[in-house]
Order: C-alpha cells, then sequence, then structure tokens
C-alpha cells in the first residue's frame, strides 16, 4: 500500500513505554494493518473506530511521558538539573488534558490516574536540596525552572552558603581579631577616648561585623553572593548546549560556583543502564558466546577509553 516497512515492537513488561511505541506504531499503520487482518483472516476479531480513536487520543496524553522518560534515562548528560522542569512539564500538560476533557470514559480514567499519581510523587519537587541546586546551577535553566518563586530564593540562598564554604576552604583563614579587652604585658595600649571596662560591650560588636569589610580582608559571603548573582545574571544558553561545556569555559569567572556545581550537576539514577545490559546479554546468548567475558568488556569499555 506504498508505505514504508516497519520492524514489529515487543512488548517489555519492565518498559512503560514499550507499550505506547506499541500503540504509536499500529496507528501509523492502521490501514494496512486492517486490510492485512481481514485478507489472512476474517475471522479475528477487529477493532472498532472507537477503539483506534480510544487508542489515538492515549497516545497523545503518554507522548510527554515517553519524551520526558527518554530525557531522563540519558547516560552521558546531566539530567538531575531537568528533573523539577519535567516534573512540572508533565503536570502542566495532564492538567490541560484534564481541563479538556476526552468524550472516551477510558481515556477520562486515565488522565486522572495520571494526574493524581504526579500530584502524590512530585508535590514536594521543589524542595529537593539536590533537584533545586542542581536546577540552579544549569546555566539552561537558573531560576527559571522554578514555579515558586521562594523555592527559587531558598536555592539561590543554599547555593550561596554552599559558595562560602568553598572559598572558606580554598583561602587561609582570616586572622583572628585582637581583643581588646586584654593585651601582653609590654605592649601599648591603643588609644582611645573610650573607657576600658566599655569596649568589650559596644566595641567588640562592631570590629567583628567590620573587620572582614576592611581593605586587603575579603568577605567570603559578600564575595560568594556577588559571585552567584553575576552567574545568574548570565544569559541562558540553549536547550542543546552541554551545561558542562559552559561551566568548563566560565570556570575562571565562577571559580568557587564551579566547584559546587560539581557536586550538584548530577545524572538521574535509572534502571535503564541494567536493563540495556541484560539486552546485550540476551543478544549475547543468542550467538552462543562466552557471556561473562564479552558483558564485562562491553561495559566497561567505554569507561576506558574515556580515562585514556
Amino acid at each position: 500500500m506504498g508505505q514504508l516497512q516497519l520492524r514489529l515492537k515487543q512488548d517489555v513488561a519492565t518498559r512503560w513505554n514499550s507499550t505506547y511505541y506499541i500503540m504509536k506504531l499500529i496507528t501509523e499503520v492502521k490501514e494496512p494493518l486492517i486490510s492485512t487482518l481481514a485478507l489472512m483472516n476474517q475471522q479475528l476479531p477487529s477493532l472498532s473506530m472507537e477503539e483506534w480513536e480510544i487508542i489515538k487520543e492515549a497516545c497523545d496524553v503518554l507522548r510527554p511521558f515517553e519524551e520526558v522518560t527518554v530525557e531522563l534515562s540519558s547516560e552521558r548528560f546531566v539530567t538531575g538539573s531537568k528533573a523539577i522542569l519535567m516534573a512540572n512539564g508533565l503536570q502542566r500538560a495532564t492538567a490541560y488534558r484534564q481541563r479538556n476533557l476526552s468524550t472516551y470514559q477510558p481515556v477520562r480514567e486515565m488522565i486522572n490516574t495520571l494526574m493524581a499519581e504526579l500530584s502524590k510523587r512530585f508535590v514536594g519537587i521543589e524542595q529537593v536540596n539536590v533537584l533545586v541546586e542542581a536546577a540552579l546551577l544549569d546555566p539552561k535553566f537558573k531560576k527559571h525552572a522554578f514555579i515558586h518563586e521562594k523555592h527559587a530564593d531558598d536555592a539561590q540562598t543554599r547555593v550561596v552558603g554552599l559558595v562560602v564554604a568553598v572559598s572558606r576552604g580554598a583561602r587561609p583563614p582570616p586572622p583572628a581579631t585582637p581583643s581588646s579587652a586584654s593585651t601582653e604585658e609590654g605592649e601599648d595600649d591603643p588609644p582611645s577616648n573610650t573607657p576600658k571596662d566599655t569596649v568589650p560591650l559596644v566595641g567588640a560588636d562592631f570590629e567583628e561585623c567590620v573587620t572582614n569589610l576592611r581593605p586587603g580582608i575579603p568577605n567570603p559571603i559578600i564575595g560568594a553572593t556577588l559571585e552567584v548573582k553575576g552567574f545568574l545574571f548570565e544569559q541562558l544558553i540553549p536547550r542543546t548546549v552541554d551545561p558542562l561545556e559552559w561551566w568548563k569555559s566560565c570556570s575562571i569567572v565562577f571559580k568557587n560556583t564551579c566547584e559546587v556545581m560539581k557536586a550538584r550537576l548530577c545524572v538521574v539514577a535509572t534502571s535503564v543502564p541494567l536493563e540495556r545490559i541484560f539486552s546485550k546479554t540476551g543478544q549475547i546468548i543468542t550467538d552462543r558466546r562466552k557471556v561473562r567475558e564479552l558483558i564485562f568488556l562491553n561495559t566497561n569499555l567505554l569507561g576506558l577509553r574515556r580515562l585514556k
């Protein structure tokens, strides 16, 4: 019938999107499929037009979930910073479907179930420290990944605190402020018109506040705040750009923030890599080869190449 010849899709119990791919595929070959089944065996029950429409609408509802599944299953790119954006995007897309009611009861039930599960599982995702800090430190998203401005501000405060800790660890501690209440014997007391018994009560607090503001003694809190704000003021990079490449080129400008980024921009742990190994195992067993040795080499070869 002039259509491309496609490969069969197998349903895998551990991968929900395999069912999605099957439903999507049969909608693409609807006419050839109906014609072939009618010619091969007219006794086979066929799908009604209503059932075809249900499948089509179900695929439309599940498409955003499939996109998120594929993007977050990546092993070679940063995915932790995308989690909040993806979760919020799924909730918005499903809520839109919920407002625009389907005419078919099975589709409505599926949408309601999906929305209930999303609300239950992702209700506090903007309060997961690792994810919110990763989103803030990703030059593709920054504060724009958040729905609630308060959560973005809280994430910024925590990142500033982490940058302060890094800056203090990287530099020698500032000299201790000399106590004006006691001096070593033989030293002259600093000239002052203030009575000695009032200095600890009044002058000590002031000295503690301004010591780090004096020339030559940088204030780590102010420095960290300015560095993080400078990063946030930078223009967002395109979604297709690797954030690690951006940080590599800007690590000199945002030195301490870059150190915090290394502990935050992570890859979300999924079962996909493990399942890929099992898939390769099945192929190797089919070919009757030495399974253990080949799986070991296949899994570790990429890491060995990176080390080189």
